[in-house]
């Protein structure tokens, strides 16, 4: 019964009361165009250096007893100096704090505020505190990096900064590998790729920007280099996506329709591989991957049914990040053992995006999963035909590639990056499509997006 309540909760909320709380939290306010410099060194030292409380260990828990690595403790003095920083910011200009509710950050924002209100069940309340002020501050962070009015210029320079960053701390493990032959995931990483896919699609379907050979290789050279299987695969996401980028309603519904589709063939090919041998053997040969590890989907179908059977009686969640982190302490030791071994005990994470969201926050995190998810399809339609590709296939391809990673509904990581960089590309570039309609409502000059916003009423509440 308290179950059908809360999911019964969950839904009169999305439906009745998130369009109310839009109404009145919705901001309107013109691009930031802060300085950046600091922001992007803190925002990549922070990405590139290990996870916070990622220590080894045999036993899952082990981070509880046996404390922080001096790697954590430097990511937590980033943390601190990033958080400083915003507060210097903030003081000198308070449109920081009102940004991320404009649209259409608003519906992450506000899954950010459930992430901190979880922390009052969360099994591990200060782990759960500590991540949701971590993904706070580097997601106004993010915001500070790309929402500026140049964005559409400069978005494609800003993913380069970030790729070749990453390249440069991994280049010993890369040529090590070249050495032994190994191109595709030469310096393996799960969250890369979807930074680089980001930007090649940005690439690819804006023509505006300058050196796009240039910019497309170096998109490539990132992809293949960190070279994820799944990745790969979620490039698939690409097709679907333009047809809901079309201007033409009966296309876009086909379009909707094949996505649905190409997840269902995703999934089924990620969890039974193994009994289609011949195209096994293909991906093998082309991902350089062996075939054991591409049939299992790394472990995944191993260990998501005790993810599953940890939080299926969690309605809300069991805290934003510390479910996923510490899924052994719903597991009862016997079963979890059981099915993975002593090794499993280490694993802390799902590597599943929708996993991920129920885990911490159950039903809500699901519901704001879809919601930002749909808002950002939904704004990316605005814009003109470069745009709504690059935005719908984004989304697209986080979803399918959020099968086998924590996608932007964990932990803060490049993927949030990537996705709160489109956000703002689309939400310049909804401003800048709205001006010249109040520039032929107005005194007929042509009016920039920041006095185009200022043309605009702002509600009541900001008069104060």
């Amino acid at each position: 019964m308290l179950s059908l309540l809360v999911a019964a909760a969950v839904v009169i909320w999305f439906v009745l009361l998130y369009p109310l709380a839009r109404h009145n939290l919705a901001t309107e306010t013109g691009p930031l165009n802060a300085p950046i410099t600091v922001p992007i060194v803190l925002v990549a030292a922070f990405a590139l250096m290990p996870l916070v409380f990622n220590v080894p260990r045999e036993d899952g828990n082990a981070v509880l007893e046996e404390g922080l690595s001096a790697s954590n403790i430097v990511t937590l003095v980033m943390t601190g100096l990033m958080g400083l920083y915003l507060a210097l910011r903030i003081a000198v200009d308070r449109r920081i704090l009102l940004v991320p509710f404009s649209m259409p950050y608003l519906p992450f924002t506000l899954m950010i505020g459930v992430n901190i209100a979880s922390t009052a069940w969360s099994i591990v309340p200060m782990y759960t505190a500590y991540r949701s002020v971590e993904l706070t501050i580097f997601y106004l962070a993010v915001i500070l990096i790309f929402d500026r009015e140049d964005i559409e210029r400069r978005l494609a320079g800003l993913f380069a900064l970030f790729t070749i960053a990453w390249l440069v701390a991994v280049a010993p493990i890369m040529l090590g590998n070249f050495a032994s032959g190994i191109v595709f995931s030469a310096a393996k990483h799960n969250i890369v790729p979807h930074l680089c896919a980001t930007y090649a699609f940005l690439v690819i379907f804006d023509d505006r920007i300058r050196h796009r050979r240039a910019h497309l290789l170096l998109a490539l050279v990132g992809f293949v280099i960190a070279g994820s299987a799944s990745s790969t695969g979620s490039l698939v996401a690409a097709a679907p996506a333009l047809m809901v980028a079309s201007r033409n309603r009966r296309v876009r519904i086909l379009g909707y329709v094949a996505f649905a589709l190409v997840y269902a063939l995703f999934v089924v090919l990620m969890l039974g591989l193994s009994a289609f041998p011949a195209l096994l053997d293909l991906l093998s040969l082309v991902l350089q991957k062996p075939a054991e590890e591409l049939a299992g989907a790394t472990g995944r179908g191993t260990f998501w049914p005790i993810f599953i059977e940890g939080t299926k009686d969690h309605m809300v969640g069991s805290g934003f990040s510390a479910a996923d982190r510490f899924i052994q302490l719903l597991v009862p030791p016997a079963f979890y053992t059981d099915t993975l071994g002593k090794d499993g005990m280490a694993i802390q994470s799902s590597h599943n995006m929708l996993l991920s969201a129920w885990a911490g926050t159950g039903l809500i995190g699901l519901g704001f999963g879809a919601l930002v998810l749909a808002s950002a399809v939904q704004w990316g339609l605005k814009l003109d035909k470069a745009g709504r590709r690059f935005v719908a296939t984004c989304v697209f391809f986080i979803i399918l590639n959020g099968m086998t990673t924590p996608g932007i509904f964990q932990d803060w990581n490049l993927h949030v990056l990537s996705f709160v960089a489109m956000l703002a590309y689309a939400r310049i570039g909804a401003l800048r499509a709205e001006a010249p309609g109040r520039e032929r409502a107005g005194a007929g000059a042509a009016l920039p997006v920041e006095a185009a916003l200022r043309a605009r009423p702002s509600p009541a509440w900001r008069a104060s």
